[in-house]
């Protein structure tokens, strides 16, 4: 793990919501994704691929390894830690001891489904760009009446707007008491720094207003649903790019 995380950091980052955790799963096993399973004490490892997961059996079932010195190893073991990187965020979950079983005929493995999960990210490395259909709002209190603006993109730093209505803000002004609404995952009441504000030209030539922000304090309550916000916001973009 890397050492620039506190243990509050990694523990407002560990997931404990068995939906939350079995949604992550389900994410691997749709997309693929190759995931490290480590065990002896890192002394061994193997990589595989998660194939199903059953809430029923409280199973997570996965590729068997292709040693079979290794596979009697890690059916030894007591514990084992599973890691995967996905669009540069580390998930990481603990498991009990495995065992071998079948499923839809063929020989795989099985841990019982983790009850914990680590979803841990750089803070301001990824920006999750948003649809400009049907956007998300951000009102900001302002002296002659509050204003609404469309969010371009969110990361767990701040926020971009991008509008056609003339933004006059200046450079490290601070906007307290703005209110962002994510709808079905809630609302963010934060603190905004701006941090540029940018007059760019459209592709039909008519002027838009580009402005950043930075969030200001925010609150480990507010970064834990940010975060599972854009998660909820790349699943269904990925969904949409499967159809």
């Amino acid at each position: 793990m890397e050492n620039t995380y506190s243990d509050e950091e990694i523990e407002r980052c560990t997931l404990r919501n068995p939906r939350e955790i079995v949604f992550q799963l389900k994410t691997l096993i749709k997309r693929g994704e190759r995931v490290s399973v480590i065990f002896q004490e890192g002394r061994q490892t193997f990589l595989t691929v998660l194939l199903d997961v059953s809430e029923k059996n409280n199973r997570l079932y996965f590729d068997i390894g292709g040693s079979n010195e290794i596979n009697q190893a890690f059916l030894k073991a007591e514990q084992s830690t599973f890691v995967a990187i996905v669009d540069g965020i580390r998930l990481q979950f603990s498991a009990k001891a495995g065992q071998e079983v079948k499923l839809n005929g063929e020989r795989t493995l099985a841990v019982p489904i983790p009850t914990a999960m680590l979803r841990l990210q750089r803070r301001d490395m990824f920006r999750c760009p948003l649809p400009s259909t049907k956007p998300y709002m951000c009102r900001i209190p302002r002296e002659n009446g509050d204003e609404s603006h469309a969010l371009h993109d969110i990361s767990i730093g701040g926020i971009g707007i991008l509008t056609s209505q003339e933004l006059r803000y200046e450079q490290l002004e601070k906007l307290e008491n703005c209110r962002i609404d994510l709808r079905e995952s809630g609302f963010l009441n934060v603190t905004l720094e701006i941090r540029y504000v940018t007059n760019i030209e459209s592709r039909t030539g008519k002027p838009l207003w580009h402005m950043g922000c930075r969030f200001v304090d925010l609150t480990p309550a507010s970064e834990v649903l940010i975060q599972r916000f854009m998660a909820r916001i790349e699943a269904e973009r990925r969904a949409l790019s499967a159809d």
